[in-house]
Formats: C-alpha cells, structure tokens, sequence
C-alpha cells in the first residue's frame, strides 16, 4: 500500500509539469520568454513520465513501455538547452538563436537517431527479456544487449547534461541576487534563483538514484516535484517574473559597469566615425587597445560598449568592415588580386582572409567574384 501511494506520487510530477505547461498555454499576450518556458516544461512532463515508469517499474517488460521510455530520450535531451537559454536570455535582456544555442541540441538529435535505429535493424528491436527498471550497477543491467545498454545509459545522461548546462547559469546569476537585498524585486530575484538551484539538485539525486538506487531515484522525482509547484506559485504570484529578472540584472549590470559616467552616445559615434570614414579597420595592427586609445577611453570601457550598445565583439565588429569593403573592392576591381585585396582591407594573410570572408560571407572571395561576373 505504501509502494503504491509513493508511485502515485512519483507519476504526479509529469501531471504538474504538464499543468504548468498548460498555464502557460492558456496565457494571453504572450512574449519570446513565455514560449520558451512552456516548451520547457512541456519538455520536463515528458521527461518525468519516463523517469515515472523507470523508477516504478509500471509496464516493465511491456513493448509500449520501452517505447515511451525510450521514445522520451530525444525530448528529456531537448529540455536542458531551452530551461539554461532562457536563463541566459533573461541575463543578457535579449534573446537571438545563434548557432551556438543550436549546437547545444545536438545531443537530443544524436539520441533520436539511436532510438529509431529499430526502425532500421530488426535485431535491435525489444525483446521480453528488456527491463528497465533497475540501477546502472545492477545485474540487470550488465545482462543487457550493447544496444540496450545505450539506451539505458542515456536515462542518466539527460539528468547530467541539466547539470551541465544549469551551472553555468548559476554562477552568472548568483552575484546578481546576492547584490540586491531588502527589496521586494531582490526577494523574487533570490526565490527564482533558489528554485533553479533545487531543479539542478534534484538532477544531481536523480543521476546518483540511476547509478545506485531507484529509491533516491523516487525521492529526487518528488522532490522536484515539490519545487516544480514552488517555481509556479512564485510565477503566479508575480507573472512579470521573468521581466523582474531582467531589471535586476540591467539594474547589477549597470552598477558593475565600466561605462557608468561616459558619454557612450558619443563614444559610439565617434566609434562609426572612424569605421566608416576613416577606415581605420584597414590597419592590419589594429587592435582593442590600439582602438580603445583612439577613442580616449579603457580596452574594458571599449569591450562593453562594442558588447552591450553594438551587440558584437571587437573581432567580429572589425571584421563585418574589412569583409564589406573587400566585396566592394571585387566589384570595382575585377583584375585585382584577392591577395592585394585582402591586405587593402586590414588582414594580414590570404588565409586569414579566405577564412574570415567565407565565414562570414558564405564563400570564398574567388568564388564571390565570379559570382559577381556571372551576375553582371
């Protein structure tokens, strides 16, 4: 009776993440931040109601439970990426899909392929004898066919990328709600911070109850369970929770900032000034401290404008320039060489500049150029 009241409990917790989800879904006027969040937790109810079956063994040895067990890898893989990138976004007070972020779903894609492999190769598909209800260390586990073990081994590996992703983001945010105190925004700041803190714990206990013990393995489902409602109220209570956040970060970045008293106005135009009439990019020597004199102001006072008013970094910033005057060097100057061209721009290397254009413009240099041609 007690088992049966405990797995009651455990299989709640993708009924509240899905209840969560749906609150989401049901809100009007919706923002970037709010999608991002429900696709989360849309994520996590489906993680959970694999966690559920893992750890209470329902439907164990039954084909439709090692489908949804299996099935639910690819999407367990998806939720560590948007729960961390919406933190981040909130940080920065801006979101754009980078590739970068894009990268960060590869391990979801990578077990996708894995568990539709059956699809392919009869062999690999289940058997009576597949049980998925033990520890790592367990016999169980050891008797498995390698292609089970993978997908065995895959369960903890979603709860150690969360970890993964999740500590990053915070130690980023840590500094932020320890540096506002005694204010209501302060408050909401600390508790949103408490709860991705638990989410990452639980994590933590889950890992350890699939190497060692379903029962931690149970005990870390409830216990997210229980912050999971926490984080809920809080949102419910204040439902510009994540635009709070956002102010409390403009509010410490500014505080910390190296640009507090200049006139940052007029530093970035002086700034587009020497870019674009003086061309100053075309100095192969040029650099942020050499960039940073030039405008009278710190290499960290340079950094934080290019990064908070531009939305670039000195490389990428300079090199946007040299690579838009070197297209108009191959437009007017058929017969110059790309080389000549490349050490009119700024780079001080045909390789460097082969890399950077084709980086950035999608081709090498020759190739734009004969593109140019065939267009003309």
């Amino acid at each position: 009776m007690a088992d049966a009241s405990v797995n009651f409990f455990v299989f709640s917790s993708f009924l509240v993440a899905a209840f969560i989800a749906l609150g989401e879904l049901v809100q009007r006027d919706k923002r970037f931040m709010d999608y991002v969040f429900l696709s989360s937790f849309m994520g996590l109810s489906c993680w959970y109601l694999q966690l559920s079956l893992f750890a209470t063994g329902f439907q164990n040895g039954d084909v439709a439970g090692f489908y949804i067990i299996s099935g639910m890898i690819p999407v367990a893989f998806a939720v560590p990426p948007l729960m961390s990138n919406r933190y981040r976004w909130i940080i920065a007070d801006r979101h754009s899909i980078r590739k970068k972020y894009l990268f960060l779903f590869i391990p979801s894609i990578i077990s996708l392929v894995i568990v539709i492999l059956p699809l392919f190769f009869p062999a690999l598909r289940f058997t009576e004898n597949v049980y998925l209800n033990d520890t790592v260390l367990s016999s169980k586990f050891s008797d498995l066919p390698l292609y089970f073990k993978l997908i065995y081994f895959m369960i903890p590996l979603e709860s150690f990328y969360l970890i993964f992703m999740m500590i990053p983001v915070l130690t980023g945010l840590y500094n932020i709600v320890r540096d506002n105190t005694g204010t209501s925004m302060g408050n909401v700041s600390k508790l949103g911070y408490l709860f991705a803190s638990l989410i990452t714990l639980s994590n933590v206990m889950a890992v350890l109850g699939l190497i060692f013990s379903l029962a931690l393995l149970k005990f870390a489902i409830l216990f997210s369970t229980v912050t999971m409602t926490g984080l809920y109220l809080v949102t419910r209570r204040n439902p510009d929770y994540n635009r709070l956040l956002s102010s409390m970060t403009r509010k410490h970045n500014y505080e910390k900032s190296q640009i507090k008293g200049l006139n940052v106005e007029a530093v970035t135009r002086r700034l587009i000034e020497l870019m674009d009439d003086e061309k100053i990019f075309a100095d192969e020597d040029l650099n942020l401290p050499s960039l940073a004199d030039e405008l009278g102001i710190s290499s960290h006072q340079l950094s934080e404008i290019l990064n908070r008013e531009i939305g670039k970094n000195f490389n990428t910033f300079v090199n946007e320039y040299r690579v838009k005057e070197a297209k108009q060097y191959l437009l007017e100057e058929p017969d110059r060489s790309i080389l000549s061209i490349g050490v009119a721009v700024g780079f001080n290397s045909a390789t460097t500049f082969n890399a950077v254009f084709g980086r950035m413009a999608g081709m090498t240099p020759g190739k734009y150029r004969k593109s140019i041609s065939a267009k003309n």
